[in-house]
């Protein structure tokens, strides 16, 4: 099944899912799951690629780029999803007093998509075009030295916000 195929299945899915006749329990679950998948394959995902890389591999840095691409589609994008619709839905009765914390996660939420959809997914397409490219075995294309410091360091960027999202969301402070 193509990566375009499986975001179509699983954004259905979602979008079910998070249908606010289910109740409010459920709605908190589902954000919590899409807390879980989102947070809990970047935070891997980096993982991986760090040995990927380390083990200076040109067949374990192809498979690397080719699994960010799987995963984002099957944990990452579902679970930012769950996060939106169901945070969106649990969100309404914090605006009424106390919703620093929120609009603050919000923002940190939304300042992460921003930095994955105009740095890190351009740099993960470069390297899939690029390792997709590399003949079996290797040499890595040269300009994958310079994607994967750009993977990293937007990355690491992107994965951090929305932690600290994670962090206003739990203690819920007032400021």
């Amino acid at each position: 099944m193509s990566h375009n195929r499986v975001l179509a299945v699983g954004a259905l899915i979602v979008v079910a899912l998070s249908l606010p006749f289910y109740g409010h329990n459920w709605n908190h679950f589902m954000h919590v799951l899409g807390a879980v998948l989102f947070l809990g394959n970047m935070v891997v995902t980096g993982a991986w690629m760090s040995l990927a890389k380390r083990s200076r591999n040109p067949e374990a840095l192809r498979l690397g780029v080719h699994g960010i691409i799987l995963t984002d589609a099957i944990f990452t994008t579902p679970g930012a999803l769950l996060l939106l619709l169901n945070g969106g839905i649990l969100a309404a009765p914090y605006f009424k007093s106390n919703w620093h914390w929120l609009a603050a996660g919000i923002v940190l939420y939304l300042a992460s998509g921003a930095i994955w959809g105009m740095a890190v997914i351009p740099a993960q397409k470069k390297l899939a075009r690029a390792m997709g490219n590399m003949p079996p075995g290797g040499p890595v294309p040269p300009e994958c030295e310079a994607l994967l410091a750009r993977w990293f360091r937007f990355g690491g960027i992107a994965t951090l916000l929305p932690l600290a999202a994670l962090w206003l969301m739990v203690f819920k402070p007032s400021f």
